[in-house]
């Protein structure tokens, strides 16, 4: 008799594809996995409860007409003025035009990329947990901030942060 056991790399695909089938729709390209799942992908932090994903402009095209109702301008008037997402509250899934104005073309920079996802760059998360660290001093972003840091100067040179 065999086992199958499952590698954490696979779990993690698994959570990313369910969270893209969620979604009920077919991209034209790839959405970029952002947020807990992709800090979870590159070994940060799990992640936490929903799915966060770049999408391209033709995609966001097509994804506000079919969720005209659910779109989150955060207070702005229009998708110029402030970021954009698209929040399907009932399967936990964001879909996101812009995150501080960078779109997927933006945050596409050195992804890893899988054939129906990418994955955003390490780099890229520290980028945008920073922007929100320094102008909305959210505590989750400040957090995720000291852990990529950590895990990067753990990666790099074997010992965490506060030991350099």
């Amino acid at each position: 008799m065999y086992v199958l056991y499952k590698t954490v790399e696979m779990v993690i695909h698994e959570k990313i594809l369910n969270g893209i089938k969620l979604t009920n729709y077919t991209f034209i390209e790839p959405p970029v996995v952002v947020g807990g799942l992709a800090l979870e992908y590159h070994k940060v932090r799990s992640t936490g409860h929903d799915y966060d994903y770049i999408v391209s402009n033709t995609d966001w095209q097509n994804l506000k007409k079919l969720h005209p109702e659910k779109i989150n301008l955060f207070g702005g008037k229009d998708e110029k003025e402030i970021d954009a997402t698209i929040n399907l509250r009932d399967v936990e899934v964001d879909l996101i035009k812009t995150l501080y104005q960078h779109n997927y073309n933006d945050l596409s920079k050195g992804s890893i990329n899988y054939k129906s996802y990418k994955i955003i760059s390490l780099e890229q998360i520290l980028f945008l947990k920073t922007l929100d660290a320094v102008t909305e001093k959210t505590p989750k972003s400040i957090n995720d901030q000291k852990l990529i840091v950590d895990h990067i100067v753990k990666n790099k040179y074997g010992k965490k942060e506060e030991e350099t």
